[in-house]
C-alpha cells in the first residue's frame, strides 16, 4: 500500500464547556485558540477537517467563516457536546440537525462529515450512524477501534470502510488511528497522546500505522493553550489540571514537526475517488 499523508482533524470546542460543565457558554478564549490553530495550519501549508461544535458556531460565526475561507473542510461535532449514549435517538437527531443546519447557514455550503463528542458511537449507539445518513452526512469519524472504559469498539476495522445500514442506506467511517502492538491496539492518533508521549515515539508510531492504513489524527484548539488551566478561577482539581494541561506547552512544536514530516490532508481529500471495503453495522451491535 502506498503511504498516504495523515488526515488532520480538529474538534473545535471549548475545554471548559465540553469537558467540565456543558451548561457554560463558549468562551472568547476558545475562539482565540482556534485562530491560533488556523495560523499554524496556514504556516504549514496544510488544510484540515475541522469538526465544529454547534454551540461554538452560534457564539463565533465569524471564526467558522474564517475556517472555511482558509480552505479547510468544515464538519459537524454536534451541538452541545453531549455524548450520544446519554441521548435518545430523538434527542440525538435534534442536536445534530440543529448543529448541521446552523453551520451550513454560516458557511453557505453543505456539511458532509460528523464526529461524535467523546467518540460516543459505541456498540450500543451504532444506531446513530443510520440517523447521520438520514440527515445527509456522507461520512463519520467517531469510532475509536480500541478497548476503553468510556468509548471504543475494539474489533472495528482499523481502515476506512463503507458501513451498510438499514433500508439500503450506508455511510463511510474513518476510524481514529491506532497501533496494533503485542496483541493490543494502542491509541496513537490524538493530540493528548502526542502531548504526553515522547515526540520520536509518536512519529514512529504514526509512520508504522501509515504503512498499512490511513492515519486519522485529531486535536483540539485548547491544546495550543498551555496557560488555560492555570488562569481559571474555577475549582478544578489539581489532578485534572495536570492531566489535561500536561504537554500543552510543547504541543504546537510537536504538531509542526508532525506535519513537516508527514504532510496532511482533509477527510474529504482522503476519501476522494476511493472504493472502500464494506462492513455491516449490525455485525458490531451489542447482542
Amino acid at each position: 500500500m502506498m503511504q498516504r499523508p495523515p488526515i488532520i482533524s480538529v474538534d473545535v470546542e471549548d475545554w471548559k464547556q465540553s469537558t467540565w460543565d456543558r451548561s457554560l457558554p463558549i468562551s472568547e478564549r476558545a475562539a482565540k485558540n482556534t485562530d491560533r490553530v488556523l495560523e499554524v495550519l496556514d504556516q504549514a501549508g496544510v488544510h484540515a477537517t475541522m469538526f465544529v461544535l454547534g454551540k461554538f458556531a452560534e457564539a463565533f460565526p465569524g471564526t467558522v467563516r474564517n475556517i472555511q475561507q482558509a480552505g479547510h473542510e468544515v464538519g459537524c461535532h454536534g451541538f452541545a457536546h453531549e455524548e450520544i449514549f446519554h441521548q435518545s435517538p430523538e434527542q440525538f437527531r435534534e442536536d445534530v440537525r440543529r448543529a448541521k443546519h446552523g453551520i451550513e447557514d454560516i458557511i453557505g455550503a453543505p456539511v458532509y462529515g460528523y464526529r461524535a463528542p467523546d467518540f460516543s458511537i459505541v456498540r450500543k449507539t451504532l444506531w446513530a450512524l443510520d440517523e447521520l445518513a438520514q440527515l445527509g452526512f456522507e461520512y463519520d469519524s467517531s469510532i475509536f477501534p480500541v478497548r476503553h472504559s468510556r468509548y471504543g469498539i475494539e474489533d472495528w476495522p482499523l481502515h476506512p470502510t463503507e458501513v451498510k445500514l438499514e433500508a439500503g442506506r450506508s455511510i463511510l467511517e474513518l476510524p481514529i488511528a491506532t497501533l496494533p502492538l503485542f496483541g493490543r491496539r494502542l491509541p496513537v492518533g490524538g493530540g493528548g497522546y502526542h502531548r504526553l508521549l515522547p515526540g520520536f515515539f509518536a512519529r514512529m508510531a504514526a509512520s508504522t500505522v501509515m504503512q498499512q492504513n490511513d492515519f486519522m489524527f485529531y486535536c483540539h484548539p485548547y491544546e495550543f493553550d498551555p496557560a488555560e488551566l492555570w488562569d481559571t478561577s474555577m475549582a478544578i482539581p489539581l489532578k485534572v489540571r495536570l492531566h489535561q494541561g500536561m504537554g500543552r506547552g510543547r504541543f504546537e512544536t510537536r504538531l509542526r514537526a508532525f506535519i513537516r514530516r508527514f504532510g496532511g490532508v482533509t477527510a474529504k481529500q482522503a476519501l476522494a475517488g476511493r472504493a472502500l471495503p464494506t462492513v455491516c453495522a449490525s455485525d458490531y451491535v451489542m447482542a
